[in-house]
């Protein structure tokens, strides 16, 4: 957008006010320095020199009003072109200062035809006092004087163009910034999300299926009973606990220093849902060394196993849980497999948010996940996560 339309217009500066005066002490002292050396210019001195120095000091408003002061400018060089003897120009460096002003705030389609019709000001001047002047003089006089007024033009326009696109840049950099912070967030939020629900669906499976056992030994098995609150409680508690500090990643700008769950976390984790009574066991491929992964891996890999239990234990009470992994070749396969419910869920089915989060996973770490039914009635969850991504590249 041209300068001219923006709503704040620039302040006098004080590099104007030292130009101004600069600008006047340098043409004074060269009209004086010119009607020493070329007779003609004698009688006309003092005028000139004060229309000159007024010329000058209009350069404080070349920035914040250049309409103004042009005009100013344009009016002390018409009163000397009427008074110069024919064929020299009245243009001082008034004139470039402030053309190079018009630049940078008008567009070009307004400055260029204004400052051509000012530049014909001074051969006009010239004609119209001496007709018979030599054409000649008359066409150099106008190449100069469209010289004068509209290069510096030209090249204020060109700085002004500059600017424009170095603050539209700008501009985009900064939407660009904000557009990546805005994808980062929504990423952790659903990270955090993740990680919210795997916590939260993991122990609660656990407390619902203890409370189902609570339920059975409360009258026939008073010791069980108990032991089975005592295990519920301790559920409970850890699912506090992993609810607490998943708030305290919202509250913290970096995580710990403590490893993230993976591989090698998921004996302990068949084993604590033994513990709470479920029929469950682990299949792992011990054959060669174990599979490189990443932590981001690792931790995916981890939260499907986790999770996939969970739905077990949640959606079929009873079933047997199969839990498998395959490390050889190109790729690692998790297997969490079920039989069929032995008895109905105290809870119908949920609303289908651990899938999704399960596959979310398994897209952030370039896997695939399926889930679905087995021909027995059960329930598989199957993740596929490509091996030497990094080599193969």
């Amino acid at each position: 957008m041209p300068e001219a339309m923006s709503a704040v217009r620039p302040r006098i500066r004080r590099n104007d006010v030292l130009l101004a005066l600069g600008l006047a002490v340098a043409q004074g002292a060269a009209v004086v320095l010119g009607g020493v050396v070329v007779a003609e210019f004698r009688p006309l001195l003092p005028m000139i020199t004060v229309l000159l120095v007024a010329e000058s000091l209009a350069l404080m408003l070349w920035r914040s009003r250049p309409l103004a002061c042009q005009a100013l400018v344009w009016s002390m060089e018409t009163l000397i072109a009427l008074m110069v003897p024919i064929g020299y120009s009245a243009s001082g460096l008034g004139q470039l200062v402030v053309s190079f002003g018009i630049g940078m705030r008008l567009p070009l389609r307004r400055a260029v035809p204004l400052l051509s019709a000012l530049a014909l000001t001074g051969p006009i001047i010239s004609y119209g006092r001496e007709p018979a002047s030599p054409w000649q003089s008359i066409a150099l006089l106008l190449l100069i004087e469209l010289a004068i007024y509209l290069l510096p033009m030209l090249g204020g326009a060109a700085l002004a163009s500059s600017r424009r696109y170095e603050a539209a840049l700008r501009e985009l950099q900064r939407r660009e910034h904000a557009r990546q912070l805005e994808v980062a967030l929504i990423q952790e939020r659903r990270r955090l999300a993740g990680e919210l629900h795997d916590v939260a669906a993991h122990h609660l499976a656990g407390i619902a299926v203890q409370a189902a056992a609570i339920e059975r030994l409360a009258e026939r098995e008073p010791a069980a009973a108990r032991a089975a609150a005592a295990q519920l409680r301790g559920q409970a508690k850890e699912a506090l606990a992993g609810l607490r500090s998943v708030v305290g990643l919202l509250r913290r700008d970096h995580e710990d220093g403590a490893a993230p769950p993976g591989l090698a976390h998921l004996p302990a984790l068949i084993e604590s849902i033994r513990e709470l009574g479920a029929d469950i066991r682990m299949r792992a491929d011990e054959q060669g060394p174990p599979p490189r992964l990443s932590p981001q891996e690792e931790t995916a890999v981890y939260r499907v196993a986790q999770q996939a239990i969970s739905n077990a234990l949640q959606h079929a009470p009873g079933a047997q849980i199969l839990v498998e992994v395959q490390g050889s070749g190109d790729r690692l396969l998790l297997c969490v497999t079920n039989t069929a419910a032995q008895r109905d869920p105290a809870e119908p089915g949920g609303g289908g948010s651990g899938l999704t989060v399960m596959r979310e996973r398994a897209a952030a770490v370039g896997g695939q996940l399926e889930a679905g039914p087995t021909r027995q009635g059960g329930w598989r969850v199957r993740l596929s996560l490509p091996l030497n991504r990094e080599e193969e590249a």
